[in-house]
């Protein structure tokens, strides 16, 4: 495995194009070289008045030069190399995220929205994480589990920038369908490590908690509950493509439809599953209090194989390249001369005179 150095935003562009710039120049030259020869006189008298030049090892010497160059160039990019592969072990619990994404948490009661508020202090939880798997459940009237547990945080955090009021199809607010999503998202073979941060307005239509509640219970999920909204009632947007509203929601009367913070069915999740509920309204409120909670849970090893030890090797390619115009130095242009012939020559000479 492989990995280079970090370098300034225009370095690899430049080390892409600088190699294939010296191939284009150097093709260039000899083809230059080859039409000045060509005006200087005649060809066969060109070819043996420079017979003694080898033109099989001008190109060797010229293509020494280029691997040189090639190899200085990966030296300068810091290549670092890895075979080492080691066992890491990381401690935590599973948490799986519920968010809901149906089209009351676009209410504006939380600059500057309340899905826009629930997804940005996931990602101030994502930063505090230290080696718990996490899983991403999105909801309205219907759950889908949009990422697995997982370790890999970046992939977590890239679902839940795109996660909106779009991805389901079913709208409303089922905290049950939510729920029974989640449960299904841990290990079945773990009886502990398992809890949940359900993130909503609250405002359930639909679905019975009894039962899922029972079911969580029996698992042994802690389940945390984040009430997101203000209790005023507030108007629910509509947006267009590029996120800009166009008007309100409004009932087949004519009313606009308004909604508001529901926290009866949130505490009594959390009160059920010996969880804690916050309530998300402000600047100054966060999940802090709920992943301090987490962080007293007793915590199982997550294993997980990674390359590591990265070393410098650059020094191997400076040498390759310091090889190589040492052979060019060394190695002559000129055609090599037969021993045997040039002393029979020399005898010849010397009989005819």
């Amino acid at each position: 495995m492989i990995r280079f150095a970090d370098h300034p935003g225009w370095f690899w562009p430049l080390l892409i194009l600088w190699l294939p710039s010296i191939i284009v120049i150097m093709v260039w030259s000899w083809r230059q070289r080859h039409r000045i020869l060509s005006r200087l006189g005649n060809p066969e008298l060109i070819q043996q008045l420079s017979s003694s030049v080898s033109r099989i090892r001008r190109r060797t010497k010229e293509m020494l030069r280029l691997g040189a160059l090639a190899a200085l160039l990966l030296a300068a990019a810091g290549p670092r190399f890895s075979t080492e592969l080691t066992e890491v072990t990381r401690k935590g619990v599973d948490i799986v995220v519920l968010l809901d994404v149906s089209n009351s948490m676009l209410a504006e009661d939380i600059t500057p929205n309340r899905l826009e508020k629930a997804k940005f202090e996931l990602r101030r939880l994502l930063k505090e994480l230290r080696g718990d798997r996490v899983a991403l459940v999105v909801f309205a009237g219907q759950a889908h589990l949009q990422t697995p547990l997982t370790l890999d945080y970046a992939a977590f955090e890239m679902f839940l920038d795109i996660a909106d009021e779009r991805l389901i199809g079913v709208q409303g607010t089922s905290l049950e369908s939510a729920l029974l999503t989640g449960l299904r998202a841990f290990p079945e073979d773990e009886d502990k490590f398992k809890t949940m941060i359900l993130i909503s307005d609250g405002e359930d239509h639909e679905g019975n908690l009894e039962n899922v509640l029972e079911q969580a219970q029996a698992a042994n999920v802690v389940i945390h509950t984040a009430g997101v909204g203000g209790f005023a009632g507030t108007p629910i947007p509509i947006l267009d493509e590029r996120g800009e509203v166009t008007g309100y929601r409004k009932t087949k009367t004519g009313d606009v439809v308004t909604t508001r913070l529901t926290t009866k069915s949130l505490e009594a999740i959390s009160l059920a599953t010996d969880g804690r509920f916050v309530h998300l309204a402000s600047a100054g409120s966060s999940l802090d209090e709920i992943y301090s909670d987490i962080l007293g849970m007793e915590q199982k090893e997550f294993t997980r194989h990674e390359f590591t030890n990265f070393k410098e090797q650059y020094a191997w390619f400076a040498v390759i390249a310091l090889v190589l115009l040492l052979i060019d130095f060394i190695l002559s242009d000129k055609q090599p001369v037969d021993r045997r012939m040039e002393m029979t020559g020399t005898l010849e000479d010397r009989e005819h005179d």
